[in-house]
């Protein structure tokens, strides 16, 4: 599978929260990751011409992580003719019943992506609202990638996607793992920007958090 990425997958896994400066005083977050993001690498290592035709009838039986796999095969191509509807529907059905990084791929299909064969050849026209709801989805389950986009598409905002430093703060630095210079370059900005209103919101939105993780 030359052209399915693991390492996306892999790096969800056994990650340490960026520790910097920029991090607002009080609520460094320490997410308890819920993707079994070594499950999904062993799946797609398990992937090729000889073992489609099993994971499409598990993918029919109804099986979310084997329709993630079987959408992704048909995304880029690799076991089976490239197919992007194809792709759509086995995304939306495991995305449908929980499954992760489904939901993160209907979000990289319905955002901006101009730069991945998410973006190049659509299945449906992009829409913001759609990507941010699969997105965040995704982010819920601690998923860092998801987390990530989320926050940068509520620092770019848009027309039909309000631009909020709160909640692009707050998400990237969810998202972020220690030494991502990216990452911590976006933080330094987006806090140089922010108004008490933003602060006050991103540590609103870390306190629910907070809450919501298991004891």
């Amino acid at each position: 599978m030359k052209h399915i990425s693991k390492r996306r997958v892999i790096a969800v896994a056994g990650r340490t929260v960026l520790g910097a400066a920029v991090v607002l005083s009080g609520w460094l977050m320490q997410p308890a990751y819920a993707y079994d993001s070594v499950r999904l690498a062993a799946a797609l290592d398990g992937l090729n011409a000889q073992t489609f035709p099993d994971w499409e009838r598990q993918a029919r039986a109804g099986a979310p992580v084997a329709q993630n796999v079987v959408g992704m095969a048909y995304k880029y191509g690799d076991v089976v003719p490239q197919n992007h509807a194809r792709s759509l529907h086995w995304f939306e059905q495991a995305a449908q019943q929980g499954d992760a990084d489904a939901q993160f791929n209907l979000g990289r299909i319905y955002g901006k992506a101009t730069g991945s064969v998410y973006g190049k050849q659509r299945a449906v026209p992009r829409d913001d609202a759609t990507a941010a709801f699969w997105y965040r989805k995704a982010a819920e389950q601690n998923y860092p990638l998801a987390q990530l986009n989320l926050g940068q598409m509520y620092a770019e905002g848009g027309p039909s996607f309000p631009r909020d430093l709160g909640q692009a703060y707050f998400w990237t630095q969810l998202g972020a793992v220690d030494g991502d210079q990216a990452a911590a370059a976006q933080l330094a900005g987006y806090l140089s920007e922010m108004r008490p209103a933003d602060k006050s919101r991103a540590q609103q939105l870390a306190a629910e958090w907070k809450q919501r993780q298991p004891q």
